[in-house]
């Protein structure tokens, strides 16, 4: 099955083609040579980037480290301290001492929720989902907010229910269609920092069936996460710039969002990591293999731009400096 021309990323020949190669001889120097690429140049980096203890980048995904994004030990503790979830965000992003994570994490709290999974959510997740956001403005198969339940008494506790539909990436596959739980409607409400830590859908597609894991027996952890990936991301951006643009403006879905939305320098820098870069194996061949970057090389050089540029640089768009998401040019630089 192949990508629709709007996802299309280009072969490792296609990268090379045309264009002269630049070496990576300083691995501290990564972000500087990824950013000056352009159309004349790809970046050759010499050596795999996943830590060796992995043997693979699926076992990295899934049992690397994530950045632990504080979670309140109650309602109250959020209130007093103002625990808004991109504040929690820039706190912890902005501590980072390493660019080897495999995405974030958060938790429940609060007595009235059931779920207490530990929720994961990788950058290129959330950099796929502005993708599939501008896909659906830019194409006219749009992600669809088909009905938000929002009648319950109970909403402004437990949060809202929505269901929605997201179209695939790839060519003469159904739209994905599935509910969203615990979404923030009403900012006023002290209980809006558990429900937004609750988040939850009912997504089902393969790579999120097959994400699951078991940790290693002396871990302090259980091995039940809750992973969430592009489509479900997208869907929330949809409903948090519906809301936001509605005829009485609603900006708690924005406020007290659970995940990141990038800004323009983090969507050009993987805009080059997709279509500029590949990663020279250890071959007994004299030239080696080049092949492309696989999504937990993608995830530690995001996580790599965080660190020197910080959050709200990266993971913290304004409509004033990068512009609109759904207007956003993802054309990759292979194209000429």
């Amino acid at each position: 099955m192949t990508r629709k021309e709007y996802f299309a990323e280009p072969t490792v020949s296609r990268i090379v083609k045309d264009s002269s190669p630049v070496y990576l001889s300083d691995p501290r120097d990564i972000v500087r040579a990824i950013n000056s690429l352009n159309h004349d140049h790809h970046l050759v980096i010499e050596a795999g980037l996943t830590p060796p203890r992995f043997d693979s980048a699926r076992k990295f995904l899934k049992h690397g480290h994530f950045v632990q994004v504080k979670s309140p030990k109650s309602v109250d503790e959020a209130v007093e301290a103002n625990m808004y979830p991109w504040m929690m965000r820039r706190e912890a992003f902005d501590l980072v001492d390493s660019i080897y994570f495999a995405g974030y994490s958060f938790r429940p709290f609060g007595n009235h929720q059931d779920d207490q999974r530990e929720r994961r959510v990788r950058l290129v997740e959330c950099l796929e989902a502005e993708r599939i956001v501008a896909y659906g403005y830019q194409t006219g198969n749009d992600t669809e907010v088909v009905k938000i339940y929002d009648n319950a008494s109970r909403i402004s506790k437990d949060g809202a229910r929505a269901r929605v539909s997201v179209p695939s990436r790839t060519n003469k596959m159904p739209r994905y269609k599935f509910y969203l739980d615990s979404i923030v409607l009403d900012s006023s409400d002290p209980n809006k920092f558990a429900i937004t830590n609750g988040f939850l859908s009912t997504l089902s597609m393969p790579a999120k069936e097959h994400d699951w894991r078991h940790n290693y027996y002396t871990d302090k952890e259980d091995s039940r996460t809750f992973n969430i990936f592009a489509h479900e991301i997208a869907a929330y951006y949809k409903i948090m710039l519906e809301l936001y643009h509605g005829k009485i403006p609603n900006l708690s879905p924005l406020e007290m969002s659970p995940f990141p939305l990038p800004a323009k320098l983090a969507r050009e820098f993987y805009k080059k990591l997709l279509s500029k870069v590949v990663i020279k194996e250890k071959s007994s061949s004299k030239n080696g293999k080049l092949r492309r970057l696989n999504k937990a090389e993608q995830e530690i050089l995001v996580w790599a731009l965080v660190k020197q540029f910080g959050y709200m640089a990266t993971m913290y768009s304004l409509k004033s400096i990068d512009g609109k998401v759904q207007e956003a040019n993802w054309s990759l630089l292979w194209r000429k």
